[in-house]
């Protein structure tokens, strides 16, 4: 199953625009997000899914994973999402899920999935309320399938009637920060909307990655760059990162340090994380 923590700039691509999903290739994204749900008007979502379903039939790069958010089951749309993605086994490495508000959601996509695919990844967008109140039982009580949450900034305002600012929305960034640190999952930030303001985003990604996410989608290929220098570890850490490793595994399960600091399996574990993203943005 991919590792999604060494993923850490994820490109939205509306799945009625075919022309844009080669582009997310061309910017060196690390994952595309074709999306089949919001960006998507209800007179294409067939396109959209045909559009999805031939492209991810084909194989595509190896360094860019290929994603696919689908309408939430509930709908119409949604079944007959799963429906497509499940009647041939595509080339695809995650699912993205939209407004997860309960284990429940990621349980009944998981058995459908399973149907077709052994090592697919699922990623929760959380994007209500009801999804923060509810995200320790999410991660906590999903299946293993369950690989990321994903922060939808733009719905969740909308549900709360608050500003979409990253002062207003600083408390749900926090509640995904913590519910993934403490099942191991990858956590993605919500797209920066305002495309043409770099400083704004540049802004944002120092604050997220401070919160401790381990990466951002984002709705523009511009945008892509940034992300990935934001997320990448320095020269220093990656060194620092290998020297740790050498240590640890020289140590033959005996105490160790380096320059002070004890290193454990969660500092060794750590460390093999910086090197691996180091080396998938280099």
């Amino acid at each position: 199953m991919i590792n999604l923590h060494i993923y850490p700039a994820l490109l939205f691509t509306p799945g009625n625009k075919p022309n844009l999903f080669q582009k997310a290739t061309e910017v060196e994204a690390s994952a595309i997000i074709i999306d089949l749900e919001d960006s998507v008007p209800a007179s294409d979502k067939q396109l959209a899914r045909d559009n999805a379903i031939h492209y991810c039939s084909k194989i595509q790069s190896d360094n860019t994973a290929n994603i696919i958010r689908i309408n939430h089951l509930t709908s119409n749309e949604g079944l007959k999402d799963i429906l497509a993605i499940t009647t041939t086994k595509l080339q695809i490495d995650a699912v993205l899920y939209p407004k997860t508000e309960s284990p429940n959601d990621i349980q009944q996509l998981g058995k459908l999935l399973a149907q077709t695919y052994t090592d697919i990844a699922i990623i929760a967008l959380i994007e209500t309320a009801c999804g923060t109140m509810n995200i320790h039982n999410i991660v906590k009580d999903s299946p293993k399938k369950l690989q990321a949450l994903m922060f939808g900034a733009a719905d969740y305002a909308n549900d709360l009637n608050c500003d979409n600012s990253i002062d207003a929305l600083s408390s749900a960034r926090s509640k995904i920060v913590e519910a993934s640190a403490a099942n191991n999952l990858a956590c993605f930030d919500s797209p920066y909307f305002d495309f043409n303001n770099e400083d704004g985003l540049n802004k944002e990604l120092n604050i997220v990655k401070g919160m401790g996410f381990n990466g951002k989608a984002a709705i523009h290929p511009k945008q892509i760059s940034a992300i990935k220098s934001s997320f990448k570890p320095t020269q220093e850490q990656y060194e620092k990162a290998e020297k740790i490793v050498e240590i640890y595994n020289n140590s033959k399960g005996k105490a160790c340090q380096y320059q002070g600091e004890m290193i454990d399996v969660p500092v060794y574990s750590k460390a093999k994380q910086v090197i691996s993203i180091f080396n998938k943005l280099s």
